[in-house]
């Protein structure tokens, strides 16, 4: 009888062992992989797909894309390196991109600069919001300045007037960057 219990037991300790294994497995199956980008590692948030990559003279673009719910738009996250080989002024490469971003909308808004950091270094993000074509697009930009030569430029852009939870999961994975 003592040998069936002690039996039983195990068996019922080996499948709870087996079930937590297969749970963390899917948990990690699941947690967004770490991606390099230039100097940068960016866990790219769940539901993000590659959208494009292009590489230019001493730059690279790469971006992702999530569709809501009703596939009507996409959140965007972007990242650009821009390989300078020498130190540049991460607030001059801000305003650069928001000077851009202003140009491509109508309406065009942008809030004042906000100095943080990103992966320890100093950086700078502005969010913004206009229209493209009569629809409302909000977004934030950053730039920081990583290794004395690469100016990294990373922005969420989404429609409507106001953030999206695609923006603030986009934000969430920019304001976690590592270093490579």
């Amino acid at each position: 009888m003592q040998r069936s219990t002690s039996l039983r037991r195990f068996v019922e300790a080996l499948a709870v062992l087996m079930l937590t294994a297969a749970a963390m497995l899917s948990a990690a199956a699941q947690a967004p992989s770490p991606v390099t980008v230039g100097p940068v590692v960016i866990s790219v948030p769940e539901g993000f797909v590659a959208a494009q990559t292009q590489k230019r003279k001493k730059t690279l673009i790469t971006a992702w894309t999530r569709s809501v719910k009703d596939g009507s738009s996409k959140t965007l996250l972007q990242i650009e390196v821009i390989d300078s080989g020498k130190p540049e002024s991460a607030e001059k490469h801000l305003h650069q991109a928001l000077e851009a971003i202003g140009r491509r909308r109508s309406n065009f808004a942008a809030s004042p600069l906000a100095h943080i950091q990103l992966a320890g270094l100093p950086a700078v993000r502005a969010s913004w919001n206009g229209s493209i074509g009569g629809y409302a697009v909000v977004g934030v930009v950053y730039t920081v300045t990583v290794k004395d030569r690469y100016v990294v430029k990373l922005l969420t852009q989404d429609l409507g007037s106001t953030p999206t939870d695609g923006i603030f999961a986009a934000m969430k994975a920019i304001e976690s960057i590592g270093m490579s």
